[in-house]
């Protein structure tokens, strides 16, 4: 689990800015939260959910993209030592382009807490440490740039576990466009903490991408103990959400690509299939939702149930991928398509049942400000200032009975409103567009 991630010169993200998973000690006098908010690891509270809120273009996509932009750096060698690395600074100003982007991820694995910092350029790698952080911080490595010499050199501290051979091979196969980790993840070196981070970063560190395989093939995997568990989730819910949904059903057809080619299909399109299709067998999976009516039950092909609907299966199957595999997730605008009363209630079922897992949202959805299960310290409110840049505030903790969407309004929302409230800024609409 993340205890915080901080960011600077990357995108919008200018100057230093930290997100805390850290909640707040205070509670509610009357109406104390309960403790599913958070996991207490080392006396700390690490929080399980994070709210992003703020108008269109106030960077919490940028948030998003800065922890998959770190962790691609993290496990991602470059196929040629020539390769610049991915390099997206600031750059509404006239000097945020010619230095480096840091990004530093303090994170929790069984239990043992650990930091990575990396600082990026536009030639190179230049910095990257590893740290364990116990009572007494003990270092892994340190990995810098020489320009003199134009060479890598990494430092090892006390709590690295490699072999001095296995150092050694690590260190010349560093070049200046990759990180120790992702070279690790290629050389067949023995290091149980290298491997558990490296491990940390490709399984536990996920987000969710527009495009994925499709919902069906989520639903029937290989493995049907899983699918029934994730089924009996899905199906109470949509109960619970007031759908007549009782049962779904996923049926498979198979095409073998030699029946098109026997019956004349044209080359270049079997080639592209068995290219697509190694296996030379085509699979199409249907999913069908089974309704309950009080006259019959009907099962309907996905592609006839509502926008809403579909959307709340697939955040189902999103919310179960991380609790399983105990991972941290972001997801941009969560609400899409779902009833605000719908996503209060998914959002509490996962807090319910998530253990060594993060859930990082960004939403429009403002009313989920007036839910009353929700901790206001897990709230981030995003603000684009005058520069181009952004700043993000953590609330003080808040009161159970204060409500945080009037506070929201009065310091976001409230500069909008009062444009929307001037009929003139509307007129002048009209003239430029008739010129009238």
């Amino acid at each position: 689990m993340i205890e915080s991630f901080t960011i600077k010169n990357y995108m919008c993200y200018r100057e230093e800015t930290e997100f805390s998973f850290v909640a707040s000690k205070k509670e509610g006098k009357k109406n104390s939260l309960p403790p599913s908010w958070y996991k207490e690891i080392g006396g700390k509270r690490i929080l399980r959910l994070l709210i992003c809120i703020g108008i269109n273009g106030s960077g919490k996509s940028k948030l998003f993209s800065a922890l998959k932009y770190l962790r691609t750096l993290a496990i991602s060698r470059p196929t040629k030592a020539s390769e610049k690395p991915i390099y997206r600074p600031f750059l509404l100003d006239n000097h945020s382009s010619n230095e480096p982007t840091e990004l530093q991820l303090t994170y929790y694995i069984d239990e043992v807490c650990y930091k990575y910092r990396l600082k990026v350029s536009q030639d190179r790698i230049e910095e990257e440490e590893l740290i364990v952080k116990d009572v007494r911080p003990s270092r892994v490595y340190f990995r810098t740039y020489d320009a003199c010499t134009d060479k890598v050199q990494i430092i090892y501290g006390n709590s690295c576990d490699l072999s001095k051979n296995d150092r050694h091979d690590l260190e010349i196969n560093t070049v200046a466009n990759s990180t120790v980790l992702s070279v690790f993840a290629s050389l067949n070196l023995e290091s149980q903490i290298l491997s558990s981070n490296l491990s940390y970063f490709e399984d536990r560190i996920s987000y969710v991408k527009k495009g994925d395989k499709s919902l069906a093939d989520k639903l029937k995997t290989e493995d049907s103990d899983k699918d029934a568990l994730m089924k009996k989730m899905i199906i109470r819910l949509l109960k619970d959400v007031n759908t007549n949904i009782c049962d779904y059903e996923v049926e498979e057809a198979t095409l073998n690509i030699s029946e098109l080619e026997s019956h004349g299909a044209p080359e270049v399109l079997i080639n592209a299939m068995r290219e697509q299709y190694p296996s030379g067998v085509i699979v199409h999976k249907n999913l069908r939702f089974i309704h309950s009516t009080d006259e019959c039950k009907k099962a309907l092909d996905s592609d006839l149930e509502s926008y809403g609907t579909m959307n709340i299966v697939r955040l189902l199957v999103v919310l179960f991928d991380i609790i399983i595999g105990k991972k941290t997730t972001t997801i941009d605008e969560i609400e899409a398509g779902i009833h605000t009363k719908a996503l209060e209630f998914i959002l509490k079922m996962y807090l319910s049942i998530a253990r060594d897992c993060q859930l990082i949202v960004a939403t429009h959805d403002l009313q989920l400000l007036n839910a009353p299960f929700l901790r206001k310290d897990a709230v981030r409110i995003f603000k684009k200032l005058g520069s181009g840049a952004i700043s993000v505030k953590r609330p003080d903790y808040i009161h159970n009975t204060v409500s945080f969407f009037r506070t929201y309004y009065r310091e976001v929302a409230s500069e909008i409103d009062e444009i929307i409230n001037q009929w003139t800024v509307f007129e002048d609409y009209e003239k430029e567009l008739f010129g009238e």
